[in-house]
């Protein structure tokens, strides 16, 4: 589709807005002239001016990182007309620049206007120019990790468009901010690391001062906890509640996933993963666990034989919980943790409390149930507390484990 059209004697660049962006951006079309009666010349010259709308539709739109996208075209727009000699390229650059930068000064202000056009013309490094480099350098992090970081640093780089911007003292105001304004400690120990790796790259391309890390976060005293510390165990009275209210909303996969954690102390993760093969008549193992501790033989408690044994026999696909489907980083819990996350919400529980609370209540009630701490370590999965055990035992056997796993039992 051609992007220019003859006006009297001279070419324009032309594009049409969208129908759903033109009361936003005031206008039903872009319209550019390219100062040349030639129409060859002019389809050389139409390229970048065209590109460059188009990325500003893109950030109009909303889409992600749209406008360091567009700041990374102007800044070559530019390096390009200058590098070849080509005045009349340039020339209209300049004007499209100075256009968008009034635009920019209508709606962000001056300060972003005059910023934008710095990095634009090259005064300044767009932050997001070592983005690709640095992201191929993760690679090696499991994709969930990668994902994080890429959102992190992508924040990091909206936030501040230029190298140049990141001081340290606009990074702790920035910082604090985030602080103040409902971001957990551990998201913000989280977010600080990303920026930290990005940061090591900058400075292994000579993009930054070597040693001179801008982010520093040091979390309140009161906060310096581990994630899970954050997780609370629900009461004991609370956990029959959960599986009933998912059997009355007709989740009946839900509820017997509810009472199979209740009652095993297993990670949600590990209990969608089981086959039909990993069940035996009075145990279940899981074999693939976040740690070596975590892969063990698990005493199938009485309250659940008989659901497990159903579910075993109606399996259609291999799995105890059959129908879940995987996600793009394998995990076949996903969607049926969000049931969990809407239910527990619902019955007013907070975020404090998720499925892994339910491995919490279990270990509560095993020590008040006089069961040893090591003897729990085996059943639920967990590093022994002590040496001798923990790095001499072989576990307890099933029939210790399961004795006392029935020791547990759930207000009904």
């Amino acid at each position: 589709m051609s992007h220019i059209e003859k006006r009297r004697n001279l070419w324009y660049a032309t594009l049409k807005v969208p129908e759903a962006l033109r009361e936003k951006l005031g206008k039903t079309k872009f319209l550019q002239s390219l100062g040349t009666p030639d129409k060859r010349r002019a389809e050389v010259l139409a390229g970048p001016v065209i590109a460059l709308w188009k990325a500003e539709l893109r950030q109009a739109e909303g889409e992600p990182d749209a406008v360091q996208e567009e700041l990374k075209l102007w800044r070559r727009t530019m390096a390009e007309a200058r590098g070849q000699g080509n005045q009349e390229a340039e020339a209209i650059a300049h004007g499209m620049l100075q256009d968008r930068a009034q635009e920019l000064a209508k709606i962000r202000g001056t300060e972003t206007a005059e910023h934008f056009g710095d990095v634009a013309l090259g005064l300044r490094t767009p932050s997001i120019e070592h983005l690709d480099g640095w992201a191929a350098s993760t690679s090696h992090l499991a994709q969930k990790t990668q994902d994080q970081a890429a959102k992190d640093v992508k924040a990091l780089l909206a936030k501040f468009p230029a190298i140049e911007d990141m001081t340290a003292t606009a990074a702790r105001k920035w910082v604090d901010h985030l602080a103040k304004t409902g971001t957990s400690p551990a998201s913000l120990k989280r977010m600080v690391s990303f920026w930290r790796s990005y940061w090591r790259y900058l400075e292994s391309v000579d993009a930054v001062t070597p040693n001179a890390f801008p982010f520093v976060y040091r979390p309140p005293r009161a906060a310096r906890k581990t994630v899970g510390d954050s997780w609370v165990p629900f009461a004991p009275a609370d956990v029959p509640r959960l599986w009933k209210a998912a059997e009355e909303g007709g989740d009946v996969a839900l509820a017997d996933l509810i009472r199979l954690g209740a009652y095993s102390g297993a990670r949600i993760e590990e209990l969608c993963s089981l086959k039909v093969a990993d069940i035996k008549a009075k145990s279940f193992t899981i074999g693939d666990a976040k740690t070596a501790a975590g892969v063990r033989e698990v005493p199938l408690h009485s309250a659940v034989a008989d659901m497990v044994k159903a579910r075993k026999g109606a399996s259609d696909d291999g799995y105890l919980f059959a129908g879940l489907t995987f996600n793009k980083y394998g995990d076949r819990s996903n969607a049926i943790g969000k049931r969990f996350g809407r239910l527990k919400t619902s019955l007013g529980f907070d975020a404090g409390h998720v499925f892994h609370s339910l491995r919490k209540t279990l270990v509560t009630l095993l020590e008040d149930a006089g069961v040893s701490e090591n003897l729990a370590a085996d059943i639920v999965g967990h590093e022994k507390p002590r040496i001798t055990y923990g790095l001499y035992s072989g576990g307890a056997s099933l029939a210790t484990k399961a004795a006392a796993l029935e020791l547990v039992r759930y207000p009904t």
